[in-house]
């Protein structure tokens, strides 16, 4: 076993590694001395591996052999004192106890590990109901701006700018230790381009929300997001990257790679343009995926399923440089995009609904422009009525 993989795994996901439950629920020699000389080298991450070894025992059912012969024996020395009644009673005190002890440690083994997991340390806001971006430092002033394409830099100091401006500065922490939560919230309309202290860059879309902590952690970074973004994420050794969303989390080290998890959708997912990443649900020992350049990881929100595909990444990437570019796409969902990005109302008939639409769309132009280069490709009529656009066959 190697013993650097190790170095950057979260709790999570050094659960799912096999050769570690091996080693906890079936120890040998071998496996003894590779724990023992890892935690010696390491021993700041002893917490994590004793946490996890506990969920993982916590989590394997009891064998049923074991469990009867303790009750057996408990029995055996009750006989000496107590009648035949008493005997009974108590042996079906015990069955239920032991039950609930079982119960209790699984349970609470779970809630653990998914309260980790899905926990967003903000509250996502409704991005469609604002008119101005919003940014949210650490020290829980407020900052809106007007622009359609807002530059968002975060020096290594901890000084936050707008538009060149500084507009705040410091870094608060928790009772805890852990650093407070910077919040950039994009209306419907805008966009911003991000710069962390760390030099990653992030472009995020119309109708989107991300939240990062003011210092990132000695051993991790880990940004939250709902809505849409596009991540460069900045290569730093020994401390990877972790964009969690409400369904999913993605572990890179360094690679471009696009996220889009509106709340209302139906379909939450992630295109990876360069480099690998791993991909794994937000539940209990959900499965860990591989991604590679060109793949796509679609979760259903309908099902809970996830689907793994290759797709061209200028579908999903095009936005950044200011063109939506698709191949046989329904019409609504153009729409739908479209509506996000210019922040205006397009009401499609429901004839429309099985009409398609390919083609490269520049989003520099009017949308009336945009929606007559739609009309023109998929045979739709399109009017407007004062704040309205309307679409029909």
């Amino acid at each position: 076993m190697d013993l650097d993989k190790y170095l950057s795994f979260t709790t999570e996901e050094i659960i799912l590694d096999e050769d570690f439950t091996t080693w906890v629920l079936h120890p040998d020699k071998e496996s003894d001395s590779f724990w023992e000389r890892f935690l010696d080298e390491h021993p700041e991450l002893r917490p994590r591996i004793r946490e996890a070894a506990f969920i993982v025992r916590s989590l394997q059912p009891v064998e049923p052999q074991a469990v009867h012969a303790g009750v057996e024996d408990v029995l055996r020395r009750i006989k000496l004192d107590i009648s035949a009644r008493k005997r009974q009673v108590v042996f079906n005190t015990l069955k239920y106890a032991a039950g609930l002890l079982i119960l209790a440690g699984l349970g609470f083994a779970i809630f653990s590990l998914r309260h980790r997991v899905s926990h967003f340390p903000v509250a996502a806001v409704d991005a469609g109901t604002l008119n101005r971006g919003r940014i949210i430092l650490a020290d829980g002033s407020s900052h809106e701006f007007d622009t359609k394409q807002t530059i968002i830099q975060q020096t290594d100091s901890g000084i936050v700018m707008v538009n060149n401006d500084t507009i705040g500065r410091g870094r608060i922490r928790t009772k805890q230790g852990e650093a407070f939560m910077n919040q950039v919230i994009i209306p419907y309309g805008k966009r911003s381009a991000i710069t962390l202290a760390d030099g990653t860059h992030i472009w995020m879309n119309s109708g989107s929300q991300l939240s990062y902590p003011a210092e990132f952690k000695k051993d991790s970074r880990e940004v939250y997001l709902s809505g849409v973004a596009y991540f460069d994420v900045r290569h730093v050794p020994d401390k990877p990257f972790y964009v969690i969303t409400q369904e999913f989390r993605i572990k890179v080290l360094g690679t471009r790679f696009n996220i889009s998890s509106y709340v209302n959708d139906n379909l939450s997912q992630t295109v990876l343009v360069e480099g690998k990443v791993r991909v794994v649900q937000n539940a209990v020992f959900s499965k860990i995926l591989e991604m590679e350049p060109g793949e796509r990881f679609v979760y259903s929100r309908k099902d809970g399923s996830a689907t793994k595909d290759h797709v061209d990444v200028r579908f999903y990437s095009s936005w950044v440089d200011g063109f939506l570019i698709f191949e046989n796409e329904p019409t609504t969902e153009v729409f739908k995009k479209l509506e996000r990005y210019y922040n205006r109302t397009i009401i499609a008939d429901p004839a429309v609904d099985k009409i398609t639409f390919s083609g490269k769309l520049d989003l520099k132009d009017d949308l009336m422009d945009v929606l007559r280069t739609i009309s023109f490709a998929s045979s739709l009529q399109v009017t407007q009525g004062g704040a309205y656009y309307i679409i029909k066959p």
